[in-house]
This record gives structure tokens, sequence and C-alpha cells, in this order.
């Protein structure tokens, strides 16, 4: 796996450890609207997974779930953070699910933005990249002239966020060798069956905050009710007129839940 000082990272603030974790095919830009307003409360710590944004995306890597989240727990140790508060949308929501359930005592509370658990299927977005052939075909073809499109899938009001986010997420997916490295992201990833995620949410001690939005095309909102039954802790938002990435469409309610929610349970 690849080291983790030669992933990308921004740190801003003072205070309490909060890590923040992308989605897949995304980066830490997705937390370009949260990291100054939180880093007034917390130390914000917001890395590109491997495969992703500047971070390192060899093709040979091993992007399963559980490489990912051995790979996050060196990540923490080589930064010094022992205990932190974790946040994260879609697949960084169902990673920081893994490293809770892993080690308890090391993550202090969770908000999980739309978190990619509670699964039946890949998303269809991502779903040609995973197919043998024609996944080849895709990654060559998912240049950054795709994203408009794909943000379209993503925003429930889209217009207003596509010029800033397509300058944002574009630049990775101008080189070919890492649209490759994402289509081998998405060939890992892995379906859990539905009883195994109940199992793991049960397992969960941390208070949560389950953040979701109304109109979320990538994960459905049944999703958020379903996994807010197996988790009897969390506290549920379900945000009107907001799609797959609530940090991105509702930045300012969202950075207030966190603020307001994990206030009492972190400490430096």
């Amino acid at each position: 796996m690849i080291h983790p000082r030669d992933w990308y990272v921004e740190i801003a603030g003072q205070g309490p450890d909060l890590v923040l974790l992308h989605g897949l095919g995304a980066s830490s830009f997705s937390w370009r609207h949260n990291r100054a307003p939180l880093s007034r409360h917390f130390r914000v710590i917001t890395p590109d997974l491997p495969g992703h944004g500047r971070s390192p995306a060899p093709l040979e890597a091993d992007y399963r779930a559980g490489a990912l989240v051995r790979g996050l727990w060196d990540f923490l140790d080589w930064h010094g953070l022992d205990t932190v508060a974790l946040g994260g949308n879609s697949l960084g929501g169902g990673l920081s699910l893994l490293l809770a359930r892993e080690r308890p005592a090391r993550v202090s509370a969770l908000a999980l933005l739309a978190p990619a658990a509670a699964l039946t299927r890949v998303p269809y977005a991502f779903w040609p990249l995973r197919l043998p052939v024609i996944g080849a075909a895709a990654a060559a073809l998912l240049g950054p002239w795709l994203l408009p499109w794909f943000m379209r899938l993503v925003y429930c009001h889209p217009e207003r966020l596509i010029p800033e986010a397509v300058v944002g997420y574009a630049p990775p997916y101008k080189h070919l060798r890492r649209r490759l490295a994402l289509r081998q992201v998405c060939r890992q990833l892995t379906i859990r069956p539905l009883a195994e995620i109940a199992a793991l949410l049960r397992d969960l001690t941390q208070p949560a905050a389950l953040i979701w939005g109304e109109q979320d095309r990538i994960l459905p909102p049944a999703q958020g009710h379903w996994m807010a039954a197996h988790l009897p802790q969390a506290e549920f938002h379900l945000l009107p007129e907001v799609g797959h990435a609530p940090q991105e469409e509702a930045p300012g309610l969202v950075n207030k839940i966190i603020i307001d929610f994990f206030a009492p349970f972190i400490k430096e």
C-alpha cells in the first residue's frame, strides 16, 4: 500500500482532531466549503485517498476496503493522530464505519454523509468501470468533459455548482493512468450483505450524526432511513433540496450540524 507520507493532505486549524474523508471519484476538494469554518473549532485533516485527487494512484495497488482501512490507520499513525472524530461522504462514510468498528477507542464520534454502506448494487454511474473489457474503454473516455454530466447526478441543483466543481475535480481526470486507477478502485468495490452491515452497525458504540440529501440520486434516502433504524444512537438529518454531497450543496447547514454534534463528544 502507498506510504502515508505520500498521501496528499490539507490540515487547518487547532483543537480536537477531525478527519474528513471524501467519496468515490472525488477528493479533498469536496470539503472546500467546510474546512475553514470547521477549523475554527477543530484541527481539520482532509486527505486524498489513494487513487484519488493528488495522492499516488498506482495501477497495481490494493484498493479493497480492507486495504484502504489499513492505509488509513497507517495515515493516522504517521500523523500522530491517536483519537479522532471522523466525517465521511459516500465511500469516505463507509470507510469511517469500518474504522470505528475496528478500533472504537480511537474514534470518538462519527459524522456520516450519505455513507456507502447499505448498498445493494454499485451506483450506475460507476458500473461501466467494473466491466472486463468495456471498463477499460470507459476509463479512456472518462475525461474532464464527462464531469458536468456526472455532477448532474450528484447535485440536486447542479447549475450553480458545476463550474467550480469541474475546475476543482478535473485535474486528475486529465491523465489516463489516473482514470485507469479509478477503474481499479471501482473493480475492487465489494457489496456486503445487508445482514453483515446491520451487524456492523449494531457493534458501533460511538455517537453518530447521519446526514442525507432528500434528493440523493446516487444513494437514495431510503438507505439513510434503513441505516438510522439500525443505528439507534444516530441523529438523522434529512436535508431538503440536497443531493449526494450535502457538504457541497448545503455547507452552512452541514457545518452547523457537525459543530453542534461533535462539541460534547470530542476534546483536545
